[in-house]
């Protein structure tokens, strides 16, 4: 008779162990969410819309919430570029949010940001950004790619380039900070803006606030349009 009573000592403690760890585990895993923490500077997002966006997924037991539903409801929001959601223990969600920066002005009403990704920023964004782009969609990436590298070619000649428009046909034209519009066509583009800028530097420039516009659309050469006289 004294062997049942030594399995009882022996196990009756690791049975009461193991009671106490899944009741433990039950109060946890049941354990709602007690606070949301928001890092990160905003300056367009709606916090008001954030909120709504992710109260419904807060609803469940805070070790059942699903951060990557937050994570992609929140990237929703036009001005959100990346969220980052984590839990803490005990009951904190860590959202950190990073917001867009606009570089330029796309088309009529949206913008480009730092990225290079074109977005609809919801609103009418009236900040001058100093760079207009007019393409297609699908010409975005490449309108950038022609931005940034007529920028590291100008930059000694002192001209900023300001609006970049891709025309119906495939022809690209320019415009400076001069006020002068330059048209390049659709053909042989490195070769005309090559040839735009040693002419700018050894000519055009000494007349850029007689100058309109410049065309390139020539195989060999350009000509020149000049800002009509005013009667003083």
């Amino acid at each position: 008779m004294a062997r049942p009573v030594f399995w009882i000592k022996v196990f009756a403690p690791l049975f009461l162990l193991l009671f106490l760890v899944g009741c433990w585990l039950n109060w946890v895993l049941a354990r709602p969410v007690g606070q949301v923490a928001i890092y990160g500077e905003v300056q367009y997002v709606d916090l008001e819309q954030l909120q709504a966006r992710v109260l419904p997924w807060l609803n469940d037991a805070f070790w059942l919430v699903d951060l990557k539903s937050i994570k992609v409801s929140l990237e929703q929001d036009p001005w959100l570029y990346n969220v980052t959601v984590r839990r803490q223990w005990p009951d904190k969600i860590h959202l950190e949010l990073v917001e867009r920066i606009p570089w330029a002005h796309w088309n009529d009403g949206y913008l480009i940001d730092e990225q290079g990704v074109g977005f609809n920023p919801g609103f009418k964004y009236t900040q001058e950004l100093g760079r207009h782009i007019y393409v297609k969609k699908d010409t975005l990436a490449e309108a950038i790619k022609f931005w940034h590298d007529l920028d590291t070619l100008s930059q000694h000649l002192e001209l900023q380039l300001t609006e970049l428009h891709h025309e119906q046909r495939g022809s690209w034209q320019l415009e400076f900070n001069t006020n002068i519009r330059v048209l390049l066509g659709r053909d042989n583009i490195a070769v005309r803006i090559n040839r735009f800028l040693w002419a700018w530097q050894y000519w055009l420039a000494a007349d850029a606030e007689k100058l309109s516009s410049v065309d390139l659309r020539y195989p060999n050469g350009l000509s020149v349009a000049w800002q009509k006289l005013t009667n003083q």
